[in-house]
Formats: structure tokens, C-alpha cells, sequence
């Protein structure tokens, strides 16, 4: 390997470790619930330098940010979840930063962040079905109770999948508005 070589690596893990401690910090400071019904799921901002990092850096170091991020959240205590939250939430971020390196691993054009963004939300959306079908029961064993499938897979359709299409749009918007502005900027090139 060169110098050159050797000195993009390093610049580049500097940057996902930047990332994934600016991600931290807003997904700390910025949480807010997005649903009345649901006060007790929150969004946060801090999906946004994530998404930065997957067009950037691409799909490894986009799950990489989304795994330091998660570790970091779970060590500060924060968070109602604890590890079973922290472990959902890094599945759907991850999954949405997965896909949106993927897009634009090659090329950042208008149209593969655009795409990559979208796809990624809907691939979290489709995900987060079964990892909270099977999550929702450990965080409320009454859901665990054969007597209350239906109940669950109403909560599943009809809070979760509208809170997380709310939520990865929320992402989608912001990280579009502020990758063309990086953009334009070159930032990306």
C-alpha cells in the first residue's frame, strides 16, 4: 500500500469517527417524539450525519458509524430502551445507511442520492415488520401473549410502519437539503 493509499484510510476513518460522534451527539440531544399516540417513540437528528457518511464513505463505513453511534448511545445510559432499543435502532439505521452506500458507492449523482435515500427508507420500513414483530413482545410481554397476536400486529401496522416512513422521510428531507449542499460545494467528489 502507499502513502497515498494509507493517508485516504486514515482520512477516511477520522471522518467516520467524526461522523459517528457528531451522529451521537444529535441523536442524544435532538430526540423528540413524532407521534402523540406514541410519545414513547422518538426520532432524532442523528441519523443525518450517518446518511452524510454512507454517500461519502460508502456501505462499510456507513454500518460501521451506525454500530459507534448505538455503542456509544447504549454506554451513556441514554435512551428508554436499553440494549433492546439501542439494538433496533442500529438495525434500522443501518439497514437505511446500508442501502444508501450501495446507491452511491460508485456514483453520487443527483439521481443515485435521490434513489439511494428513498430505497434505503423503504428497505428500513420493510425490516423494522419483522425485527419489531419480534422485538415489541420483549419490550411488552403482553404482546407475547397468544391472545394478543392481533393486538400486536395492529400496533406493528399501524404505529410502527406510519412512524417509521414519518421518520425516515423526516431523514430522506434533511439529508437531501444538506447533501446538495455539500454538493455544490464538491464536498462529494
Amino acid at each position: 500500500m502507499s502513502w497515498n493509499n494509507n493517508k485516504k484510510k486514515l482520512r477516511s476513518i477520522i471522518y467516520a469517527g467524526i461522523l459517528a460522534a457528531l451522529s451521537f451527539v444529535l441523536m442524544r440531544f435532538t430526540e423528540f417524539p413524532l407521534m402523540p399516540s406514541a410519545s414513547f417513540l422518538k426520532t432524532d437528528l442523528g441519523d443525518i450525519p450517518l446518511l452524510i457518511g454512507a454517500i461519502q464513505l460508502g456501505p462499510i463505513y456507513a454500518v460501521a458509524i451506525a454500530l459507534i453511534k448505538n455503542l456509544i448511545f447504549l454506554i451513556s445510559g441514554a435512551g428508554q430502551g436499553g440494549p433492546l432499543g439501542v439494538l433496533v435502532n442500529f438495525i434500522a439505521v443501518a439497514t437505511f445507511a446500508l442501502i444508501v452506500g450501495l446507491f452511491t458507492a460508485r456514483k453520487k449523482s443527483t439521481v443515485t442520492i435521490l434513489l439511494g435515500l428513498v430505497v434505503g427508507m423503504i428497505a428500513m420500513v420493510l425490516v423494522m415488520i419483522p425485527v419489531n414483530l419480534w422485538a415489541v413482545p420483549r419490550f411488552s410481554p403482553n404482546f407475547a401473549k397468544p391472545e394478543m397476536r392481533q393486538a400486536l400486529y395492529d400496533y406493528i401496522f399501524k404505529v410502527n410502519v406510519p412512524f417509521n416512513l414519518i421518520k425516515g422521510a423526516i431523514d430522506v428531507l434533511v439529508t437531501t437539503i444538506i447533501a446538495f449542499a455539500l454538493r455544490k460545494r464538491k464536498f462529494f467528489e
